[in-house]
């Protein structure tokens, strides 16, 4: 089991070829992730700048990369284009400055493909096309290892915005599309991306107790940047707070069913939506999980560490 403090952030603003590290400072931050394609989030603030470090950020950064965990588990948990910045005071003696940031919204607003394919192309050279239009926008194709199909019979254009094309492709593959730290990633509906799960119990950070609900199980942990979007986790399933479904009068409406998520036999779930919220000077430094059960059609293996 990974120590799980001290904690360590990490806070680069970038404009590609030089930075300033603010890791130094006190910095709170919630990132927002989702297996959608509409673009992740990130609210950052960091006190007590001067001045004329908050001018040199407004001039010369438009890049964010923010890390944290802690030693022996440390790696990105965002990375992301810079859209707005907000300077302010919570007392007369703090000063902030808020960072709004976003992964690959230009990309997913501006990336144009104009390409021919020949007869034979599979889905991996198409998500290869459609992706190398984003890369001028800071984006690349990352995990596809899911995408699976037959080869196109005849040639085809791809044309238009590049998400549009996404978009098409993952609706004839059976896959969902989104950009996560920079990277274009494709999963199966059916299935998850590959590696290790991540085991949570009271030992491993987990925190609290799972709930069944209408949107997923919904898990909080200490946060964890090993936890990414499509990844596996395992809970114990007898740890799980599940609804019981309550039918009033003769005849129930609809408004009386309660559906929760399906609960899993052996605890395995896949993520789909992640937010990592932190403050280094605080008590806030968890990740919320919102949880699917994985489809039998793709079991896990076991590749996973009992549970600590």
């Amino acid at each position: 089991m990974t120590q799980q403090y001290p904690r360590q952030c990490s806070l680069i603003l970038t404009d590609g070829t030089t930075g300033i590290d603010l890791s130094e400072m006190r910095i709170r931050f919630h990132v927002s992730q989702a297996d959608t394609e509409s673009p992740n989030t990130a609210v950052i603030r960091v006190y007590n700048l001067s001045e004329a470090t908050i001018n040199q950020v407004e001039k010369e950064y438009q890049r964010v990369v923010l890390q944290a965990g802690y030693p022996g588990n440390f790696a990105v948990i965002f990375q992301g284009t810079i859209t707005q910045l907000v300077k302010g005071r919570e007392s007369a003696l703090d000063s902030f400055l808020d960072i709004m940031a976003a992964d690959g919204d230009e990309a997913y607003n501006f990336a144009v493909v104009n390409k021919a394919l020949a007869a034979g192309a599979s889905p991996q050279d198409q998500a290869a096309a459609i992706a190398q239009a984003m890369q001028p926008y800071g984006v690349d194709l990352g995990d596809t290892t899911g995408l699976t199909g037959g080869i196109l019979p005849r040639g085809k254009v791809l044309f238009g915005l590049a998400r549009a094309r996404m978009s098409d492709l993952a609706n004839t593959t059976a896959t969902t599309w989104s950009i996560q730290n920079g990277k274009v990633t494709i999963i199966p509906l059916t299935g998850y991306l590959a590696g290790e799960a991540v085991a949570l119990s009271a030992r491993t950070g987990l925190v609290g107790i799972p709930e069944a609900t209408i949107d997923g199980i919904e898990i909080r942990c200490l946060l964890n940047p090993m936890i990414r979007i499509g990844t596996r986790v395992q809970i114990d399933n007898s740890a799980i707070n599940t609804p019981t479904v309550l039918q009033q009068g003769l005849f129930p409406t609809y408004g009386d069913i309660t559906l929760p998520a399906t609960v899993t036999r052996d605890g395995y779930y896949r993520v789909l939506v992640a937010e990592h919220t932190g403050d280094m000077r605080g008590q806030e430094f968890y990740t919320d999980l919102t949880c699917l059960a994985i489809d039998p059609s793709a079991a896990p293996d076991k590749s996973v560490q009992p549970y600590g």
